[in-house]
C-alpha cells in the first residue's frame, strides 16, 4: 500500500505574498459635533415669528384686515419663536452663527437707542418704553449668547466692553435725571433703564478677565448706589414729594440694590461669599427655571385675565359695575397665585440642606472657615432673593399695560405689597429652610414645608368659615398668622407694620432652629 507524502513543499503564491505595510498618514481631522437639534428648533422658531408677525404688525403698517390669527396668539408664537432662537444662539457655537447672532444683538441695541432719541406725536422717545427697552433686553440676551462661544479675543473685549459702557450709560441717566428733574421720569422710564442698566453691568463684570476689572465696576455702581439713596432721601423732602412715593422710593430701592450687588463682588466676608455661591447654585438647578417659568406663565394668564376685566368693565353697559382702584388687587390676589405660591416656596427649600446632607458635602463645608450660622444665613438669603426675582415678570407686565395702553392707574399699592412681601416671604423661605434641615429626604422636606404654607392658608379660611366677628380675639390673631389677608390689606392701601410683626418672628425663629438643628449635629 503507497503511503501519501507527509510534509509538502511549501508554496509561495498565497494571499500574503509580496504584502507591505500601509504608509503612514496624518491623523484624521476632527470635526465637532454639529448641533442639528438646535437648527431645526432654530428654524422652526423663525417660522414662528414670521407667522405671529402677521396678526400684530398687519393691521398696524399695512392698513390690511385682521388675519385670521388673533392677535393674542400671534404674540405667543412670537414668543416661542424667540425662545427657540435663544435655545439655538446658546447651543450652537458655530463661528457664523456667533456673528449672526451678535450681529442680530447690535442692530437691536442700536433700534433702542434710535427710539430713544426718534420725534413722536408725544414727544423724544415716546416708543421708547414699550419697543426700545424690550429690544435692549433682547440684543443683551443674542449678545451674551454669542461671547459664550467667541474664541477671538479682540471681539469678545469689544462685545463686554460695550455692554459695561451702554449699562453705566443707563444707570447714570436713571439715577442723574431722577435726582435733578421734576417730571414723573423716575416712575416710569427711569427705573426701566435703572433696571435694565445693571442687567448690563451685571454682564460686563462676569466676562470679565481680571478680578481687579469687576472689583472697582462694583465699587463703582456701589458709589453710584450711595448716591442713589442719600438722593432719594434728600429728594423725598422735596414740598411735592408725598412720602417717598414714588421718586424717593424707587431711589433709595435702586441704590439698596446697587450696594448689595457691589457687596457681593467686593466683599469676602464669608457669608457674602456663600451667599453667592448659593444662589449661582440655584441657577444650575432645573428646579429654579421650572419656577421660574411657572410663574411667568401664571403671570401672564392673570394678565390676561386682568386685561378682559378691564375691558368688559370699560363697555359701559349700566348691568355691569364699573372697577374701581387700586385696580391691581385684580391682578395679584386670586386663588391661582395663592395656590402656586403654596408649591413654589418648597420648591425653592426642599434641597437647601437636605441635599448637603445626602451628599455628604455639609460635612465637608464645615471644614472650611464657616460656622453654622453663616451657613443658614447664606442659605435663607439666596433663597429669598431668588424668591423676589421670580414676581419681576408679575411687574413687567404692570409697566407694559401702562405704557401700551396709555392708561396711568394707581401704582402706590404695588409698591405697599412689595413692602409687604419682603417680611412674609422671609418667614415662608426660613420655615422652608428649617424643614429641609431635619431630613435627608427633599421630597419630606418639600411636603413638610407644603403643609406649613397650607396652616397659614387655613388661619384665612378659618375665619370665613367659622363666621369669626371682627371684634374678637380669635378673629385678631388669625389675621396675624393669614399672609394673605396682609396681602388683602396692602393693595387696599393699607400698610400696618404691626401686621408684620409675626411674619419677621416667625423667619427669626425658624432661622435660629435651623442653626440649633446643625449644631445638634455636634452632640451625636
Amino acid at each position: 500500500m503507497q503511503t501519501s507524502r507527509a510534509i509538502k513543499k511549501r508554496r509561495d503564491d498565497n494571499l500574503l505574498t509580496g504584502w507591505e505595510p500601509a504608509p503612514d498618514h496624518a491623523p484624521s481631522i476632527m470635526r465637532e459635533e454639529q448641533p442639528t437639534v438646535a437648527r431645526i428648533v432654530a428654524l422652526a422658531g423663525l417660522f414662528l415669528i414670521l407667522i405671529g408677525l402677521i396678526p400684530i404688525l398687519g393691521p398696524r403698517l399695512f392698513r390690511m384686515q385682521q388675519p385670521v390669527i388673533p392677535e393674542w396668539l400671534g404674540v405667543v408664537l412670537v414668543t416661542i419663536g424667540i425662545l427657540a432662537d435663544f435655545y439655538h444662539a446658546f447651543v450652537d457655537r458655530d463661528r457664523v452663527f456667533r456673528r449672526m447672532y451678535a450681529g442680530i444683538g447690535l442692530v437691536l441695541i442700536a433700534v433702542a437707542v434710535a427710539l430713544r432719541f426718534w420725534p413722536t406725536s408725544i414727544g423724544f422717545g415716546g416708543y421708547f418704553p414699550m419697543a426700545g427697552v424690550p429690544a435692549l433686553m433682547l440684543g443683551l440676551v443674542l449678545l451674551v449668547a454669542s461671547v459664550r462661544g467667541e474664541t477671538e479675543r479682540n471681539w469678545r473685549v469689544y462685545i463686554v466692553n460695550l455692554t459695561g459702557v451702554l449699562g453705566l450709560l443707563m444707570i447714570l441717566a436713571a439715577v442723574g435725571i431722577g435726582l435733578f428733574t421734576r417730571m414723573p421720569y423716575l416712575s416710569g422710564e427711569g427705573a426701566l433703564l435703572a433696571v435694565v442698566g445693571l442687567l448690563y453691568v451685571g454682564t460686563f463684570i462676569n466676562f470679565q478677565e481680571t478680578d481687579d476689572s469687576a472689583y472697582y465696576t462694583g465699587l463703582g455702581l456701589g458709589a453710584i448706589g450711595l448716591i442713589a439713596v442719600v438722593g432719594g432721601i434728600i429728594r423725598s423732602a422735596w414740598p411735592e414729594s408725598l412720602f417717598l412715593v414714588p421718586d424717593g422710593l424707587i431711589l433709595i430701592g435702586a441704590g439698596i440694590v446697587y450696594l448689595a450687588v457691589c457687596a457681593g463682588i467686593c466683599l469676602d466676608w464669608p457669608i457674602v461669599v456663600l451667599t453667592r455661591r448659593e444662589l449661582a447654585s440655584l441657577f444650575y438647578s432645573p428646579v429654579a427655571y421650572l419656577v421660574l417659568i411657572g410663574m411667568v406663565v401664571v403671570g401672564w394668564w392673570m394678565f390676561a385675565r386682568f386685561l378682559f376685566l378691564l375691558a368688559v368693565r370699560s363697555l359701559g353697559d349700566p348691568r355691569i359695575p364699573p372697577i374701581f382702584e387700586p385696580i391691581v388687587l385684580y391682578y395679584v390676589v386670586a386663588l391661582v397665585p395663592v395656590i402656586v405660591q403654596i408649591f413654589v416656596v418648597p420648591a425653592i427649600t426642599m434641597r437647601l440642606l437636605a441635599e448637603e446632607k445626602r451628599t455628604g458635602t455639609l460635612e465637608v463645608l464645615l471644614t472650611a472657615p464657616v460656622n453654622e450660622p453663616t451657613i443658614v444665613l447664606s442659605k435663607f438669603f439666596a433663597a429669598w432673593v431668588f424668591n423676589l426675582l421670580t414676581w419681576v415678570p408679575w411687574w413687567l407686565n404692570l409697566v407694559a399695560l401702562r405704557y401700551m395702553a396709555d392708561t396711568e392707574f394707581d401704582y402706590r399699592p404695588i409698591l405697599c405689597f412689595n413692602v409687604t412681601l419682603l417680611p412674609v416671604t422671609a418667614g415662608f423661605i426660613a420655615m422652608g429652610l428649617f424643614f429641609s434641615s431635619l431630613t435627608r429626604n427633599q421630597i419630606i422636606a418639600a411636603v413638610l414645608t407644603f403643609v406649613g404654607m397650607m396652616a397659614h392658608l387655613a388661619a384665612y379660611l378659618l375665619k370665613d368659615e367659622m363666621r369669626i366677628e371682627e371684634s374678637s380675639v380669635w378673629y385678631e390673631i388669625l389675621t396675624y398668622v393669614s399672609f394673605l389677608d396682609l396681602w388683602l390689606n396692602s393693595l387696599q392701601g393699607v400698610f400696618a407694620p404691626r401686621f408684620l410683626i409675626f411674619h419677621l418672628s416667625l423667619a427669626i425663629f425658624f432661622l435660629y432652629a435651623s442653626i440649633k438643628v446643625l449644631e445638634a449635629r455636634k452632640w451625636t
